[in-house]
């Protein structure tokens, strides 16, 4: 069985959606024969990181709402992520373009390692308060889940594989995803948004009876 993802490294919804497939996969008798493959998605792809700004600010004016407006909903946001166990820090979260991470994280995919960068690029925006956009923290990054930091840093400064990632936001579009995180498992079933995480056992054991179990 393998389950698609469409995310960015700078939603939140799609770091608790996650977490909900992982605690369902917890579950599944068959999770070893369950692959992942992420791709691209721009949640916001205008945003850029404002040195001096928090990320409240730089998202009431990105979105032109209310700074209390904009508290109250980040506030909600970090309180789903608490209850659904992974930790959102929007006191130290910067705000950031994420189109050279997910550049880089087309060249980890190429050597086996996007899920770990995935994974990895996540904790680093939402709970330590990287800057995803800055090419030295890419690096890093990269670096930390075993890639080759010298390639890494030629690929973001020579705009390598700009394409493959302007083509997993096309293929998106092609299959009718609105928003991220989005969930496809065998080019045949799609799961939308942070869903709980029985909606996601759900999912997983009527996929299995209707596409091996009879096999």
């Amino acid at each position: 069985m393998k389950i698609t993802i469409w995310s960015d490294f700078v939603c939140p919804f799609c770091f608790i959606g996650e977490a909900h497939l992982n605690g369902a996969l917890e579950k599944f008798e068959h999770a070893d024969d369950v692959s992942i493959e992420y791709k691209s998605f721009q949640l916001m792809p205008d945003g850029e990181y404002v040195s001096g700004k928090d990320y409240v600010e730089t998202l009431a004016n990105m979105k032109g709402m209310p700074l209390a407006q904009a508290e109250a909903m980040l506030k909600q946001v970090a309180n789903s992520a608490t209850r659904s166990g992974v930790d959102i820090n929007y006191d130290i979260a910067k705000l950031a373009n994420t189109f050279d991470a997910h550049r880089i994280f087309q060249y980890a995919k190429e050597q086996g390692k996007g899920n770990e960068f995935f994974q990895r690029s996540y904790v680093a925006h939402f709970t330590e308060g990287e800057i995803l956009s800055d090419t030295e923290t890419i690096v890093r990054l990269a670096e930390e889940v075993g890639l080759d930091g010298a390639e890494v840093y030629k690929i973001v400064e020579n705009q390598t594989n700009a394409e493959k990632v302007e083509q997993d936001i096309s293929e998106a579009r092609a299959v009718g995803v609105q928003g991220v995180p989005f969930f496809v498992i065998d080019n045949k079933y799609a799961v939308s948004g942070a869903q709980p995480v029985e909606a996601f056992s759900q999912v997983l054991n009527q996929v299995w009876e209707e596409e091996y179990a009879k096999k």
